[in-house]
């Protein structure tokens, strides 16, 4: 036998302001790492990027005018396919844990759409099995150039710090990284906001990295130390994730990036609803969503650093 119950106006309501409520409290940590845009269309501009330019030399009394246009081409971000999740509710209890804004079931829904956001902000997919690979969009993904976004750019090899000690995350390649940054003029401004992303295995290298060190690395307390919660550390803020991609030779992809140089366009923030549906014997059904992309706005402000971790 089918559970049945009438979705009524005022359970449309309050499910729809709990997915709000839970969605604010389970934030994902990229979104205050990237720069957030609205998206409208199905393509957004997001950057229009001008190559390197050089002044010539006049001969003497040259009366000519000099034509030297500025290279340029145009980045942004399609309108991506939506994010969701939704199940229908058949039983009673199940239908009071749908309702509930504490429950297993409505926090995991609200999770999964959460982690998908997530992904699509990084640029990874998630396989069958659980391991991750590098996607279409996203910080590690291709970026869509020219003016209608045909042309796609990966990540250039130059933007990958070389591993060739076969090591994790030391401080020699963390001095590389923000060396190269700043080089490419990030982190010379105030407003420039360094983020890096790795898993436990490099944020155990970190804590190895203090230890070391002793008290001359002064950006790790004693306190952090005990608690195993690495601080700021070379002027990066850092986050944590199991959901890194591995490169093709086995080594994990950490990403440095600043955070004016990424750009997701949100066209839907993350919302639920509500409602019964006709076609399956008019059982309740359950859905929430979201709809954002990102890109780099430009390669040189973006570093991978592979890390060889433990077998």
């Amino acid at each position: 036998m089918s559970y049945h119950q009438n979705v009524e106006a005022h359970h449309r309501t309050t499910f729809r302001e709990n997915v709000i409520m839970v969605a604010q409290q389970m934030q994902n940590p990229l979104r205050n790492a990237v720069t957030i845009v609205p998206g409208r269309g199905e393509f957004i501009s997001i950057a229009d990027l001008l190559g390197e330019k050089r002044a010539r030399r006049a001969a003497d009394r040259d009366r000519r005018n000099p034509d030297n246009p500025t290279p340029r081409s145009r980045r942004g971000i399609f309108r991506p396919e939506e994010i969701e999740t939704g199940e229908y509710i058949d039983k009673a209890d199940k239908w009071d844990m749908a309702m509930d804004p504490t429950s297993a079931l409505f926090r995991a829904n609200i999770a999964a759409v959460r982690r998908g956001e997530f992904d699509a902000i990084l640029g990874i997919v998630e396989s069958e099995n659980g391991s991750f690979s590098v996607g279409q969009t996203g910080i590690l993904g291709q970026a869509s150039n020219g003016k209608t976004g045909s042309t796609k750019t990966p990540i250039p090899a130059s933007q990958i710090i070389a591993d060739g000690d076969n090591t994790g995350l030391t401080l020699d390649k963390l001095r590389e990284v923000k060396k190269k940054l700043e080089k490419s003029n990030y982190g010379l401004e105030m407003e420039a906001q360094f983020y890096g992303l790795i898993t436990p295995e490099q944020k155990d290298d970190l804590i190895g990295i203090a230890a070391a060190t002793g008290t001359s690395l002064n950006a790790f307390a004693i306190e952090q130390l005990q608690t195993g919660k690495p601080t700021s550390l070379m002027g990066f803020n850092w986050i944590f994730t199991n959901r890194l991609p591995l490169d093709a030779n086995g080594k994990r992809m950490t990403v440095f990036w600043d955070k004016s140089n990424i750009v997701a366009a949100e066209w839907e923030a993350l919302s639920g609803d509500i409602w019964n549906d006709t076609s399956q014997k008019n059982l309740p059904y359950i859905y929430a969503s979201c709809c954002i992309d990102a890109t780099r706005v430009q390669d040189k402000g973006v570093y991978i650093v592979p890390c060889t971790e433990p077998a």
